[in-house]
């Protein structure tokens, strides 16, 4: 009769991926694809080098004023209906 083996690599830290698009993500965080404008893109890009900042980071902030914008106008965001 084989003995069990103990997992090898580092136990898990807390909560485990929920989705796919979570796996290698930071918790809080998932993988997005959106399809943008080339030249939106490359300033994107360019501001995140001039401001020592990932793409990540300016987008981020990017969604936050839009969210506050959006919030100041029409109230807190509604989810959208589930099919």
């Amino acid at each position: 009769m084989k003995k069990a083996q103990k997992p090898v690599g580092r136990p898990s830290k807390g909560k485990q991926p929920k989705t796919s698009a979570e796996v290698g993500t930071k918790q809080g965080d998932m993988r997005k694809t959106y399809i943008v404008n080339i030249d939106q893109a490359e300033k994107i890009e360019a501001i995140a080098y001039w401001d020592r900042q990932t793409v990540k980071e300016v987008v981020g902030e990017a969604f936050d004023d839009r969210i506050k914008k959006f919030e100041k106008k029409n109230g807190t965001i509604k989810p959208k209906p589930k099919k």
